[in-house]
């Protein structure tokens, strides 16, 4: 019995070690097959001479074109005059890029090289989920590595609908491909989480730009900024259609019927105060928001509505101190880090106007994008006046949106407001 043991004990270490070695041998395969159409992406300085971003890029369709992340190349779109492109090999070959495209929607963007460089990767649909993936790239330029990993299905919860993957992405990856055992494209790397927890752009967006430019010869868009505009206004007119047609959520905050969640990607937080020992002003915090973010350059992304709502009580403070109170937390600023050189100053509208049988003194802002017409920042505050103890402050911020959309979706949301005294 005991000799039958060990052989038991013994074949299931053998099998073990196989399983590894199989692994191992895929992931060594898929490397080597893969290796030459694998590139890194830089933005170079026309001033220094030196790489300022690195991000990874693959061959697709033609010899020559190069798919990668939109953010990767952003310095370089949003600044052409200061920065160029180029590639550099697994084996050191570097050359001049040029950009044909972009998808900022999707973070994607596609180049053509100086010179033919190698064998055009195969796109395909993501795989059934548990499936093994296997992400290359360059991650902190540090070489050329694979990361494997598991498909875990498209995200239900986000309005980017991509990937998630169970792997360890690195800063520099970002553009790289992610394959599937039979070598093909299905993702390319985006973000990562951390903890093993990574995005992957699903890689039929890819094959919507490359069939675009196909039908053009591959002719390169020769007004980036107003593409860019299109893209944002197409992407953000479907979803705040959807968003109107909607049924959405309500929620108590304080003695108001709210709107809460109003789609499947709004999330919402609660938080209340405990009472100021010296003004006893509770106040409680309602604070609401998508998660898409269609990012532009750093400190500089759009397609994104955020609301919250403070309500304050007092059962001890005289009128006139409440009031000073409540004033001076009536103060809404807005969290892009958009600035001067990006949008126009804020041009702000107030007036008093009645919400749910009540009185609201209402300020409307706006101040428009430079190089993406008919985007705007949308910044809505209310606060509810008139009453002695108890009040109401109401902020909506919306970034990167046409105007008449937001307004649209302010009206839905007031419209929505129920006083349930």
């Amino acid at each position: 019995m005991y000799r039958l043991l060990q052989k038991i004990i013994l074949a299931m270490c053998l099998l073990g070690l196989a399983g590894a070695g199989l692994a191992e041998t895929a992931s060594s395969s898929i490397y080597q097959d893969a290796e030459q159409s694998i590139y890194q992406v830089r933005v170079i300085s026309k001033q220094g001479g030196e790489k300022t971003a690195i991000g990874s890029g693959f061959i697709v369709l033609e010899p020559n074109i190069i798919a990668t992340n939109y953010h990767v190349v952003s310095m370089f779109v949003n600044d052409p005059e200061e920065f160029d492109l180029d590639y550099l090999s697994t084996t050191g070959k570097t050359g001049s890029l040029e950009l044909l495209a972009v998808d900022v929607v999707h973070d994607l963007a596609v180049l053509r090289a100086d010179a033919p460089l190698g064998a055009p990767l195969e796109l395909a649909d993501v795989p059934p989920k548990g499936a093994r993936l296997y992400a290359m790239g360059n991650p902190m330029d540090l070489g050329f590595v694979i990361i494997e990993g598991t498909n875990n299905g498209i995200l239900k919860n986000s309005d980017e609908s991509n990937i998630l993957f169970s792997g360890s992405l690195n800063p520099g990856m970002s553009g790289g491909p992610t394959l599937n055992e039979e070598r093909q494209v299905v993702g390319v790397n985006v973000a990562t989480s951390g903890n093993e927890i990574s995005f992957l752009v699903p890689a039929r967006h890819l094959g919507v730009i490359l069939g675009r430019l196909k039908l053009t010869g591959f002719k390169p868009d020769t007004d980036i900024s107003e593409r860019i505009a299109e893209q944002i206004h197409s992407h953000t007119g479907k979803y705040f259609e959807r968003l109107l047609d909607a049924k959405w959520n309500v929620r108590s905050v304080g003695k108001f019927g709210v709107p809460g969640s109003i789609d499947n990607f709004t999330r919402c937080w609660d938080e209340v105060s405990k009472p100021d020992e010296e003004e006893l002003l509770r106040i409680r915090d309602t604070s609401c928001a998508n998660d898409a973010a269609i990012y532009l350059d750093d400190g500089l992304e759009v397609g994104q509505i955020a609301y919250d709502y403070r309500w304050f009580t007092s059962d001890a403070m005289i009128s006139p101190r409440f009031y000073n109170s409540y004033q001076e937390r009536n103060v809404s600023v807005s969290n892009s880090e958009a600035d001067k050189n990006d949008v126009t100053n804020f041009d702000c509208h107030a007036g008093f106007t009645r919400i749910a049988e009540q009185e609201f003194k209402m300020t409307v802002c706006r101040r428009d994008y430079h190089n993406y017409a008919g985007l705007s920042d949308v910044m809505v505050t209310g606060a509810m006046v008139g009453h002695k103890q108890q009040g109401m402050i109401f902020n909506l911020d919306l970034k990167g949106v046409a105007f008449e959309q937001a307004m649209q979706v302010l009206k839905r949301m007031l419209g929505e407001f129920k006083w349930q005294n």
